[in-house]
């Protein structure tokens, strides 16, 4: 006997424990099956089984009502407190429906089995044949069993009405109480009344009642109290109506039906609206919007705007899907088609010319970015595409324009300085032919006819330095061909010999012993070298030294040419590029210069993509390094 109390116990325990932790996590774990489960052990056990402990000779606990009921009733308790009455109702209708439609289950197989050929090869034949189904009992449970699901809900709430300075946790377990004697006290009247059996099991009924409801109360107690208040939705038993759980079936399944007629009147305006809304914005903006999936270039959504920048309809868009590549300018379609790949995993912000239908070109700039879905995963790309043609003409008009203020201040610089550096000359001149018109002396005449020819050949340079500067500023491209420089200084050399002997110069030159070949116009880089070998032959002394050195790197050609002349004072190397500069100490060694020479060199060591540089001691020489693309 104590051994079957205490599995009696246990398995209150057991299924105790499962109503809170199922209702807890549900529909995770499933509240409602357990619940549906439990309404057909009840029916199968009461009805068929009758199961029962006999604790003593006049006390008989049933295993049905004593253990699956009041874990039943607790879980009625929980979701009306928990979720409501209209939540309550449907797990009361729900499990009366379990348990009628295993009663139902029961009789057809009984008659199965009554007929002839009917039988079960597990012995089943015999199990449902025990006894004959008694429907009195039946009915007596069923009802019994219906009743004091609402019971528990009426008597919890109108405990916690009536006296509402009682603790929860008290009205929890008469309410368990409450119900528990009233299965016992209207299942005995309505099955044993005027039996024999009613006066023997009734008081062993009512008190494995008591048992069960005082074994379960803890649970109860601990999750309506204390653990069911934390959840989102808890409901309460605060301000309800005691018999809310009966009266307020009809009001409250109208009201839920007027409030969900409501809402989904109020979700479809809503929507309505936002679809409206949403159509405006889409044809009235003036930006492109379009979508794609990560994987592709075709878009499957593009507003009127977008239509309208392509001079293309959504549905070319939508049907080609090399319709947007075959829409980029040729000249910049790889650079589009090299940023694409990477708009599953970054926004960019490019700028990219179209062609349109009709053979215009637009300017746009188009920003994308990835949208994520709730994994974290890309599963959209959305863009915003906008015509920028018109800032684009903005933009360039402005450089032109800058460089034509550019242009025009340097003209005026240009101008400025060759008039000044012509007047000397045109002044020398006019001199000379006002003393020629007062000199009768041949002679005298003669030298002075000497001295004009060369003020009118230092003009003649002058002017031809000025034209040349010109045509190199003005001029983006000359015609270019394989030039080998080591040549070309030879070349170069043997048409300076005459001066180098004059001067009695040791002259060095140290070629790389590679050819140093490079792509330039050979008119211009001989003129610019030529320049450069000839300052450094006519800016040394007498018996000095000049070395021409080539050197063929990976990726360009060096010349250095390096002389032990007078040099430059270091204040005045920033300037020896500078159009019509000369150093005083130049000028007293060649006055006749005309201050362009060097101007010319870097503009043409420029213009080949080069780079040249000088370093100076005063009175111990100079080197000028150049540096040009290798054209090998």
């Amino acid at each position: 006997m104590v051994a079957n109390v205490l599995l009696l116990i246990a398995g209150i325990w057991f299924l105790g424990g499962l109503v809170p932790v199922t209702h807890y996590f549900s529909p995770r774990i499933g509240f409602a099956p357990l619940l549906m489960l439990l309404g057909m052990c009840v029916t199968f056990t009461q009805a068929q089984l009758g199961l029962y402990i006999d604790l003593s000779p006049d006390i008989t606990i049933f295993y049905s009502s004593n253990v699956l009921v009041p874990v039943i009733l607790f879980s009625v308790l929980v979701v009306y407190v928990a979720n409501g009455a209209v939540a309550a109702r449907a797990i009361i209708f729900g499990i009366l429906g379990v348990s009628l439609l295993v009663l139902v289950m029961i009789i057809v197989y009984r008659w199965h089995l009554s007929l002839p050929g009917g039988g079960s090869t597990t012995g089943l034949s015999s199990f449902l044949q025990i006894s004959t189904l008694n429907l009195r009992v039946t009915a007596a449970s069923l009802i019994a069993f219906f009743a004091d699901m609402f019971v528990i809900a009426i008597f919890y709430q109108g405990t916690r009405n009536l006296y509402p300075h009682i603790p929860e946790a008290v009205v929890v377990g008469l309410a368990l109480l409450a119900s528990l004697w009233t299965d016992a006290v209207l299942f005995g009247l309505l099955s044993d009344l005027g039996t024999a059996n009613f006066a023997r099991y009734l008081p062993g009924d009512l008190m494995g009642k008591t048992f069960s409801a005082l074994v379960l109360w803890p649970f109860a107690a601990l999750y309506i109290v204390r653990i069911a208040p934390r959840m989102p939705h808890y409901v309460g038993g605060q301000h309800r109506r005691t018999f809310d759980i009966l009266l307020g079936s009809i009001e409250s399944i109208r009201l839920a039906l007027s409030r969900a007629e409501a809402a989904l009147e109020n979700s479809e305006t809503a929507r309505r609206n936002q679809a409206e809304y949403l159509s405006q914005i889409m044809e009235n903006t003036s930006e492109g919007l379009w979508l794609c999936a990560p994987d592709q270039t075709q878009a499957f959504f593009v507003n009127p705007a977008y239509e309208r920048i392509w001079g293309r309809s959504a549905a070319e868009f939508y049907a080609d899907e090399n319709a947007f590549i075959h829409s980029l300018h040729p000249e910049d379609r790889d650079r589009v088609q090299a940023v694409l790949p990477l708009k599953t995993s970054h926004e960019y912000d490019i700028e990219y010319r179209i062609l349109r239908p009709d053979g215009s070109i637009r300017w746009v700039r188009d920003r994308s970015f990835p949208i994520y879905n709730e994994q974290g995963g890309v599963y959209r790309i959305a863009g915003i595409c906008e015509d920028v043609t018109e800032r684009k003409e903005i933009e360039q008009h402005q450089i032109d324009l800058e460089l034509e203020r550019r242009k025009f201040n340097l003209l005026r610089d240009f101008i400025s300085e060759a008039s000044h550096d012509l007047k000397s000359p045109l002044t020398a001149i006019n001199l000379k032919i006002y003393q020629l018109n007062r000199l009768d002396d041949p002679v005298r005449r003669k030298s002075q006819l000497d001295e004009l020819q060369q003020l009118s050949n230092r003009m003649n340079d002058m002017i031809d330095d000025l034209f040349m500067l010109s045509r190199l500023e003005n001029l983006d491209f000359t015609e270019r061909s394989a030039l080998n420089v080591d040549d070309l200084i030879e070349d170069i050399f043997k048409a300076l010999k005459p001066l180098v002997d004059d001067k009695h110069l040791n002259v060095e030159m140290d070629f790389n012993g590679k050819e140093a070949m490079i792509e330039a116009n050979r008119d211009d880089m001989r003129r610019a070298l030529i320049n450069l070998i000839q300052n450094a032959i006519l800016y040394t002394p007498d018996g000095g030294n000049v070395s021409i050195q080539t050197r063929l790197n990976d990726d360009d050609v060096v010349i250095k040419i390096m002389d032990t002349g007078i040099g430059i004072a270091q204040e005045n190397l920033s300037q020896v590029f500078n159009r019509f500069f000369r150093a005083s100490n130049a000028r007293s060694t060649r006055p006749n210069g005309s201050g362009l020479g060097l101007a010319i060199v870097k503009k043409i060591i420029e213009s080949h993509a080069g780079h040249i540089e000088v370093q100076s001691v005063l009175g111990q020489g100079t080197t000028f390094t150049v540096r040009l693309p290798s054209a090998d």
